[in-house]
């Protein structure tokens, strides 16, 4: 290993995250370009809620130009690095477009929360080091546009409490809960990921991370892939239990506030003395 890798590698294991800039990466702005021109031709899966705004694709694995991410030089050496191995593989690649003026916040979390969906048959405590999270602006990242926001080092603490809740895209997340985000700040340092596009960000998923809405004129598109080591066999049922459960509890609660409304008042009532 070269003093390089040794330096990236203790950088990431230290602090739970590793930047490595797009001189290296070799994503120039010809890549960036050619990728965001291809989702242009993509069908939209999903729009932003009550707008015509694209929030989402699908998955890119193996699609056009993103073969480029997954055949990228630099992420597989780190992965084969890390893992002393080639056996990984690349379970998801989304788009993830923080729309500007729109653009909705992430929840403070952490990706080892949903590890049954993604990596279902491994182990939040035992194998949370076979998983990692990457990163790559197709826009530029700043804090104006909400970029990516992490606390350095809080994969080292061993257990946070979250709570489930429907985040504003209408979908099932985990969200650390005030208490254990008072422990998180209190130990670790607050980063801002302020980044160019073809940067990539590789961290774990143990680290706390999250960011704020786009209320600037700047789009902030940006992919996310995952990568797992490939050292235990993917299990059906965990992932269809976690499955369903993150179907169900949207259903239920967004069902539990249609019925509370029809059963209740006037809910604007106190915004006019008159009524």
């Amino acid at each position: 290993m070269n003093l390089k890798y040794g330096k990236r590698m203790h950088d990431f294991r230290y602090q739970g995250y590793v930047i490595i800039g797009a001189e290296e990466t070799g994503l120039n702005t010809k890549i960036i370009q050619e990728l965001k021109a291809y989702i242009n031709t993509l069908e939209v899966k999903r729009y932003i809620p009550f707008s015509n705004v694209p929030w989402g694709w699908g998955s890119l694995l193996g699609k056009g130009p993103f073969t480029k991410i997954t055949e990228n030089i630099q992420l597989n050496s780190f992965c084969g690095t890390l893992f002393r191995s080639k056996n990984y593989v690349f379970p998801n690649m989304m788009i993830n477009n923080k729309a500007k003026w729109i653009g909705p916040e992430v929840e403070w979390h952490r990706e080892i929360f949903n590890i049954d969906t993604y990596a279902p048959g491994y182990s939040p405590v035992d194998d949370w080091q076979e998983l990692l999270r990457v990163y790559i602006p197709l826009d530029k990242q700043t804090k104006e546009n909400g970029c990516l926001e992490l606390y350095k080092q809080s994969h080292k603490i061993e257990h946070l409490e979250y709570e489930d809740i429907i985040d504003s895209n209408f979908g099932h997340k985990r969200r650390i809960t005030s208490d254990a985000m008072d422990l998180v700040n209190d130990s670790c340092k607050h980063f801002y990921c302020e980044m160019n596009p073809g940067d990539m960000l590789i961290f774990n998923d143990k680290i706390v991370h999250g960011s704020r809405s786009n209320k600037s004129q700047d789009e902030r598109k940006s992919i996310v892939l995952g990568v797992r080591h490939n050292v235990k066999e993917f299990d059906k049922k965990v992932y269809t239990e976690a499955t369903k459960f993150r179907e169900r509890f949207i259903i239920e609660n967004l069902q539990n506030i249609v019925d509370k409304m029809k059963h209740s008042e006037n809910l604007y009532s106190d915004f006019n003395k008159e009524t």
